[in-house]
């Protein structure tokens, strides 16, 4: 395998080296910049034409524009705006290899200012686009659009973020902004909360929305008085693809992937059921209907009645796994109803993946001597089907009314085998995990932007829905302890490892059944006016948005145990026959369900909030955005312990100013300073009286009220600083310089519980703090050679420390210990090439994280930390004709380690010489697929940038 790697990475180098020569031959480029002719300011949005040509390209925030790769001859040059006078310059002459400088003014055409009407629909998926709306914002904001998107052969919108300065993934689907953990972020899609369908965790999870549905990805990494008040690393806005008229395409995706270590290798599954191909077999796994608690109130064969009604699906099948498969189809158009144009996004999508790892892992004593050894063998079947509507109707005033519509129906169905080893490596315990989790999302959005008073006002407001379930019925575990072969010729045994008869323990030989539902209703509305005061112009800006959450979780857990009068031999069964129903009566295993009242609760959560801001002009070249952001909060949990109720009910309220300060030295460059303060609530998860099992790392996990109910979380509130330096050297280009410094009160942080086995919970710290720096590149090679002008490179890093300060009430193996989650480094680096007639396209990617702590030690625990690992990723798009194109791609080349070590040591030196908990590599991944275009677009109007 190596070898084939080996030869493919040559051939992409070789592959570079002559499109790069190519490049250089017959065409050249045209530059230059365009400014108002009276005022000298810059056109912003002006379109420049090669006229009887398709070649044209948008002007800049400082009216500049570039159009790349013109065959070499002599042109006319036709530049438009919106309410100026077109202008046409002719005998433009291009030479091979060169760059022709023509640059112009724009006269206000007068004729034309009071009736002109907008009706185009500004594209915001380019790479220009983007850039523009990070530069005109007032905050500090980093993105990615879907035309990077595109050259990254990224599968979903988690592996398309980790391209942004300064995020990270964590478990292939959440993020952590500037090293800090997925609860200190926030993630808006298409303007409203997104919905979670995680029970134990805050975050959004990215891998629901297939990269082929973004239009671009949004970090806003410091407050403002119109962004929500709950985050401190980032606020995270995904927006889907939206209609753009005029543009008429039927695009259809199909790949396949091929995983080393499981594609044609062993992989094993449980019995399929009806649905499972689509992701919807959970329903075909829950209990029966009218199952009920199996309580002290029914007689024994009652319960046994009602047992054997429960499917023997605890057996394992072997196949070999599939190539995986991925299909995608897009349609964008636009129709007429009673004269009004509406157009009109359709997508579709499906995945169809497998994995399968063998990890180790390992336990040791307080010294750091390995005591338990494991070796799992985890085939997973992932299922994705997703889809999108959205529509779009232009208003004459120039505003817009807008439809949206995400699905998103996702399968998990995974199967664990862990082979327990003692200290002479010797077999001596067999355990079982089976189950399938089915996650559905759904949001809809009704969404309106209008303009009045000549464009002096604007007025945007959404209401919004939002659906998540998370659906995880019959997870089942089954325990052995295992005797091995004697040297007499004794076989192997293995005796299955269930409590005394009654007693339900659901983690060595049960089932459980969890559900989730969590609806969402969100709207919000804001207005900003602008008015001229002593000759500047400045903005007001007013709003609000309110939400409700409410949430609802049940479990319900079954155990087997053998009855007094059983029989003992049952006990030795294999696991695919063990609990069959003919095993279920006086003489065999009875039924017991664990009737604990916290498998259940009810929450819900209201929160309004209003802002208001002024973005104040102080001098030629200075603004100032600042104002303040009231949010109220109400948080109700409802449940029960030990049989006696439990709620809570806290409402807060805070008001959180902010101020962001921009100096603008150039129409190129500028200096950006901020503070803003910003909530870190609880989640419903974390203040739950409800605890779970995590059978991956045998521990179990606590919410805070069910150890502690009378005193709930505190909200944690953070003090935020920003400095960015800007330089924008020409359209598509930038650089970004910044450093940044958080501090924490009452953080919440994942702590241990001091019980006879590892546990965790959730509990206040006194303080924290965060700081570092950052560095955002986007630039093209021009500057070395002419030659090397197709050839562009992205670059970011961010470095970070960070340290939490615990109370003497919290036990943890290093008092004054870095962010739980939180990475002293990320990088991130690409090169891109494409030919001049965009027929090749190739890019090599690379990404590393700095070492995190995924869980918080105790006094005798140390810090588990997850250790870096470098990735390669490489692609190549070859464009066959005008409809069809062939894309391939190589993921993660170098394939190294996920290791997860501790530090016994004690030197805060995190390497691969510590003692690992748990290590296994995930295989390079190939790809390989094909884009059709079924339909040409149409080029009778140029769409604005």
């Amino acid at each position: 395998m190596e070898n084939a790697i080996t030869r493919i990475l040559f051939a992409l180098l070789l592959s570079f080296a002559t499109l790069v020569a190519a490049a250089a031959q017959g065409t050249g480029s045209i530059k230059g910049t365009f400014k108002d002719g009276a005022t000298q300011e810059a056109i912003i949005g002006g379109t420049v034409l090669l006229e009887n040509t398709t070649m044209a390209g948008p002007t800049g925030v400082d009216g500049s524009y570039s159009l790349e790769r013109v065959p070499v001859g002599v042109y006319t040059l036709v530049v438009s705006s919106v309410s100026y006078k077109t202008v046409r310059m002719e005998k433009i002459a291009v030479a091979a290899g060169k760059t022709t400088v023509v640059d112009g003014q724009l006269l206000a055409d007068s004729k034309a200012l009071d009736e002109v009407v907008v009706t185009g629909v500004r594209r915001t998926n380019t790479e220009v686009s983007v850039i523009n709306e990070i530069r005109q914002a007032s905050v500090v904001v980093s993105g990615i659009s879907s035309e990077q998107i595109v050259k990254t052969q990224d599968r979903d919108a988690a592996e398309v973020v980790r391209r942004i300065p300064g995020v990270t993934i964590v478990d292939n689907r959440f993020i952590q902004v500037r090293g800090l953990s997925d609860r200190y972020n926030t993630v808006w899609l298409n303007d409203v909360s997104a919905p979670s369908s995680e029970t134990d965790r805050k975050s959004f999870s990215f891998d629901i929305v297939p990269s082929s549905l973004l239009d671009r990805v949004l970090v806003f990494k410091d407050p403002s008085p119109e962004l929500p008040g709950d985050f401190a690393g980032g606020l995270v806005k995904v927006y889907l693809r939206k209609p753009v008229f005029n543009e008429k395409l039927l695009t259809v995706n199909y790949s396949t992937g091929f995983r080393d270590g499981t594609t044609g290798h062993d992989f094993f599954t449980d019995k399929t059921q009806a649905g499972d191909a689509l992701g919807f077999g959970a329903v075909k796994r829950e209990l029966p209907n009218g199952f009920p608690q199996l309580s002290s109130a029914y007689q024994q064969y009652e319960r046994d009645f009602y047992a054997r009604q429960l499917d023997n699906n605890f057996a394992i099948y072997k196949m070999k796994a599939m190539p995986d498969m991925r299909f995608n189809l897009s349609y964008l158009d636009q129709f007429n109803i009673a004269g009004l144009e509406i157009g009109s996004v359709t997508s579709l999508n499906y995945t169809n993946a497998y994995t399968h790892f063998n990890i180790n892992r390992n336990l040791f004593d307080v010294d750091g001597a390995r005591t338990d050894q494991f070796k799992d063998d985890q085939s997973t079947n992932n299922v994705r089907l997703g889809a999108i509507q959205n529509f779009s109707l232009q208003l004459a005033d120039g505003g817009r009314l807008e439809f949206r519509n995400l699905f998103s129906q996702q399968a998990r169905n995974q199967q664990v085998t862990r082979e327990g080893l003692d200290d002479q490596s010797v077999l001596n315990r067999r355990s079982y995990q089976s189950g399938y989790q089915g996650r559905t999302t759904y949001t809809s959005q009704l969404a309106g932007t209008h303009v009045f008073n000549k464009e002096k006002t604007h007025f945007d407001w959404v209401g919004g829905y939002g659906y998540s379930s998370r659906n995880e019925p019959d997870l089942r575990r089954v325990s052995y302890q295992v005797t091995p072969a004697a040297g007499d010729g004794r076989p192997e045994t293995q005796t299955v490892l269930t409590p005394a008869a009654g007693q339900v323990d659901a983690n060595n030989a049960g089932r459980l059944y969890q559900k989730l539902d969590e609806h969402i209703f969100t709207a919000t509305a804001n207005a900003k006016h602008k008015v001229s005061v002593a000759d500047r112009e400045m903005e007001i800006a007013a709003g609000t948005y309110l939400e409700y959450r409410k949430r609802s979780f049940n479990a319900r857990a079954l155990g087997y145990s053998l009855n007094a009068g059983g029989l003992q031999g049952l006990r030795n069964e294999n696991v695919g026959n063990i609990f069959s129903p003919q095993n279920i009566g006086s003489d065999g295993f009875r039924v017991d369900e664990d009737l604990n009242s916290t498998y259940h609760y009810g929450a819900s959560n209201e929160l309004e909030a209003a802002y208001l801001s002024v973005n104040l002009p102080l001098g030629e070249n200075t603004k100032l955005l600042t104002g303040a952001r009231y949010e109220r909060n109400v948080q109700s949990i409802a449940t029960g312990i030990n049989g006696q109720p439990v709620t809570q009910d806290v409402t807060t309220n805070f008001v959180l100013p902010s101020a962001n300060l921009s100096y603008n030295f150039s129409t190129k460059s500028l200096l950006r300073a901020s503070y803003g303060r910003t909530l870190n609530r609880p989640e419903f998860r974390e203040a739950a009286p409800f605890f779970y099992y995590d059978f991956d790392f045998n521990v179990l996990n606590y919410g805070s009220l069910y150890l502690k109910p009378d005193s709930p979380l505190k909200v944690a509130t953070i003090d935020n600083f920003d400095l960015r330096y800007e330089l924008y050297p020409s359209t598509g280009e930038l650089i970004h310089v910044g450093a940044f410094y958080k501090n924490f009160t009452n953080p919440i942080e994942n702590v241990v519980v001091l019980t006879s086995n590892l546990a965790y919970t959730f509990a206040n710290a006194p303080s924290a703090y965060a700081f570092g720096v950052e560095l955002d590149l986007k630039k093209d090679l021009t500057f070395v050679s002419e030659g090397l002008k197709n050839l562009s490179v992205v670059f970011n890093a961010s470095l970070i420390k960070s340290q939490v300060t615990l109370g003497n009430d919290i036990v943890a193996w290093n008092k004054k210990r870095a962010l739980q989650g939180q990475s002293p480094y990320v990088y991130n680096g690409g090169l891109y090439f494409q030919t001049p007639d965009n027929s090749w396209q190739v890019a090599a990617l690379y990404n590393v994280f700095g070492p995190r702590i995924l869980f918080a030690g105790s006094d005798q625990y140390p810090d588990v930390v997850e250790l870096p690992r470098h990735t390669i990723d490489l692609s190549l798009t070859k464009t066959l004709s005008s409809r069809l194109s062939l894309n391939a791609g190589i993921q993660d080349v170098l394939n190294q380690q996920t290791n997860l070590v501790q530090d016994y040591g004690n030197d805060r030196k995190y390497t691969a010489a510590d003692p690992s908990l748990t290590n296994f590599r995930r295989g390079t991944y190939y790809t390989l697929g094909l884009r059709l275009n079924l339909e040409p677009r149409s080029t009778a109007t140029t769409p604005l940038p």
